[in-house]
């Protein structure tokens, strides 16, 4: 009887596996083209120029409101099931690491996670694709962004928030620009649980998570925080394209110095704000 069981539920298993694996094959062969034509149409010249002269960029209406969703229904899912963690703030001091542990706020690895990505397939697709790090370092020749990690984001509201603080530092990893995909539909002002730039030397900058906003910002010199939410479901998706840090067979990048103004800050504010906030 045990072994009957034993083989009963290995068979059960399997099935599951197999039909989570057509799943994710599945989607990713339909959606593949369609997550390619996305990010051709919204990542153009004017949108990368304007993450390179003020730090950051923000794009609506990226895959259309019913991707947007079934991607929503994908991160609820895993939520759901349990599949999440809690997200911490790693602090780093004398080469030791230790974790804070952040209230209401859960997330899932997709890139490293295979679980995760046969849990959620149409997640899996956008992981399998490169459009975006390509059209960016195609525009932005001082990037070559040849990988990339994408991060699942739950909050369950309550006050669920982040603290002030960079996405790296370029002594730390290759990250170069931090993408933010929001899954939101109908939120609203009091909700909270806004994305706060802080774009140095002009006034912070309150975005709001609204369904199919991407938001672009550079990694390491971009301060940012979000805002408490009180909704109960806040969703969004985290992509951290990144370059090699061994570079030597790339195309040639400028030094920082060749990028400085050659007028002060003070008679061209602009130009200042842009070598600032250079990727």
């Amino acid at each position: 009887m045990a072994f009957c069981t034993a083989i009963r539920n290995l068979n059960q298993y399997i099935y599951s596996s197999l039909t989570a694996s057509r799943r994710l094959l599945s989607a990713s062969v339909t959606a593949g083209p369609e997550v390619s034509a996305a990010f051709e149409r919204s990542i153009t010249p004017e949108v990368a120029q304007h993450l390179n002269n003020h730090g950051y960029a923000v794009v609506d209406g990226v895959f259309g409101r019913d991707m947007a969703r079934q991607l929503r229904s994908e991160v609820l899912h895993l939520y759901e099931q349990g599949l999440m963690h809690k997200n911490c703030t790693h602090l780093v001091k004398d080469n030791a690491t230790s974790l804070v542990e952040k209230s209401h706020i859960h997330e899932a690895e997709l890139t490293l996670d295979s679980g995760i990505q046969a849990a959620a397939p149409l997640c899996a697709a956008l992981n399998s694709d490169r459009t975006l790090a390509t059209l960016l370092s195609l525009f932005l020749p001082q990037l070559t962004l040849d990988s990339q990690a994408i991060k699942l984001q739950y909050n369950a509201g309550s006050g669920g928030c982040f603290p002030m603080h960079y996405d790296s530092d370029e002594q730390l990893d290759g990250r170069r620009v931090t993408a933010i995909f929001y899954l939101n539909p109908g939120w609203g002002s009091s909700h909270g649980g806004q994305l706060r730039l802080y774009p140095f030397p002009r006034a912070p900058l309150d975005i709001s998570p609204l369904e199919d906003r991407l938001v672009l910002f550079a990694s390491t010199r971009m301060l940012h925080r979000v805002l408490p939410s009180s909704a109960p479901a806040r969703c969004c998706f985290t992509i951290w394209l990144s370059q090699s840090r061994r570079r030597a067979f790339v195309r040639h990048v400028p030094s920082l110095a060749s990028l400085e103004p050659a007028t002060p800050p003070s008679e061209d504010p602009v130009a200042a704000a842009g070598f600032l906030m250079h990727p």
